[in-house]
């Protein structure tokens, strides 16, 4: 059985190899408790192969584990289960993580009426540490809840392993470098979705003393044009445009690059950090990167310049410890205007990085 795991998984590395983020593939040992009723015994050697999809909040993960069993009541268990993997974002290479699942245990030479195969349940938590390319060392520990049994109740393991990005990377054609103006991007002032009226007759009080503009005549925290009763973000920046509950939906980022190039300048950095301190502190969000052009250069070569942006964008994000479940980048090129590009100062509006804010269904 352990050699029918490992062939399976040097298998799965062959026809999978590729440096796609938003999956990964994990090779794990470890160790198993049976033995739980006075303490745990933790005797019995593992070995797994997992599977998790990344661009989701919750993550879903497919755990095939196999243990040699050290008593004579059964000689194997094989253990295939799904879990959902919730990880906490931070601005560190470790992030801690919670795992929940259900699955079916075969027991291979199990004794009737005392170790027999049956479904269970389980629960854990876990540490990955980010390694060179993609890669994450895994510590992990769970608790697995036998459903149906007489005899044995719960196992309690302990595994340690490696995951690797598996999916198809992205292809960008190669372009023929233009002169371009050398990007000058100007935030453009918010476009806010008002509440409905607010009676002139309410007093005006504004508790946040940011440079935020007044917008309503009520109480208004973060001056975003939805008053306090209703504003279920009232800490939003004036940068944002806010839905009806106050919540952040769409900012352009000041970032600037060099002429026909991807790479952020450093003096963006910061601008790119404060965002991702933002997206920390407001985790109930997905985010859409967009990147535009001005109308200098071809149509092909723009979209391909404002999708390599929009992804570079996104990169130092996750660098930040933003979730890669939660970012995605497109390219927009120069179909997109928001002002004229036949004025240096339109196409310098033009050429911009929209971030896009999104939330679950029922927000």
């Amino acid at each position: 059985m352990f050699k029918i795991i490992i062939f399976s998984f040097v298998v799965s590395i062959t026809l999978l190899n590729a440096t796609n983020i938003e999956r990964e593939l994990g090779i794990n040992i470890g160790i198993n408790s049976t033995k739980n009723e006075d303490s745990n015994k933790f005797e019995n050697p593992s070995i797994g192969l997992s599977y998790q999809d990344n661009k989701y909040i919750v993550a879903p993960r497919v755990d095939i584990d196999y243990t040699s069993i050290k008593n004579d009541k059964a000689s194997a268990l094989v253990k295939a289960s799904i879990n959902g993997v919730y990880e906490y974002e931070n601005s560190t290479n470790t992030t801690p993580y919670a795992v929940a699942g259900v699955g079916y245990e075969y027991v291979s030479g199990g004794t009737k009426d005392v170790f027999e195969s049956h479904p269970f349940v389980q629960g854990g938590a876990g540490l990955k540490v980010d390694l060179e390319k993609g890669f994450k060392a895994r510590v992990e520990g769970k608790v697995l809840q036998i459903i149906g049994g007489n005899d044995e109740n719960n196992e309690f393991m302990l595994t340690a392993g490696i995951s690797m990005p598996i999916g198809v990377a992205p292809v960008v054609k190669k372009v023929v470098p233009r002169v371009i103006q050398q990007p000058r991007v100007i935030q453009q002032q918010p476009i806010i979705v008002r509440p409905q009226p607010i009676s002139s007759q309410v007093s005006v009080v504004h508790s946040n003393n940011n440079a935020c503009p007044i917008k309503i005549s009520a109480p208004d925290f973060d001056r975003d044009g939805v008053t306090d009763s209703l504003d279920q973000c009232p800490a939003t920046p004036c940068s944002f445009s806010v839905d009806n509950y106050g919540c952040p939906v769409k900012t352009t980022l000041r970032i600037n690059f060099e002429t026909n190039s991807a790479q952020i300048r450093a003096l963006s950095m910061g601008q790119v950090h404060k965002f991702a301190q933002f997206l920390l502190n407001n985790r109930g969000s997905t985010v859409r990167i967009t990147g535009h052009t001005d109308s200098k250069g071809t149509a092909t070569h723009n979209l391909a310049l404002s999708d390599r942006r929009a992804n570079s964008v996104l990169n130092a994000l996750r660098n930040y410890g933003i979730s890669p479940a939660r970012l995605e980048a497109f390219g927009r090129g120069e179909s997109m205007p928001i002002a004229t590009n036949k004025t240096a100062s339109g196409r310098a509006s033009n050429r911009r990085i929209e971030a896009e804010l999104f939330y679950p269904k029922g927000k």
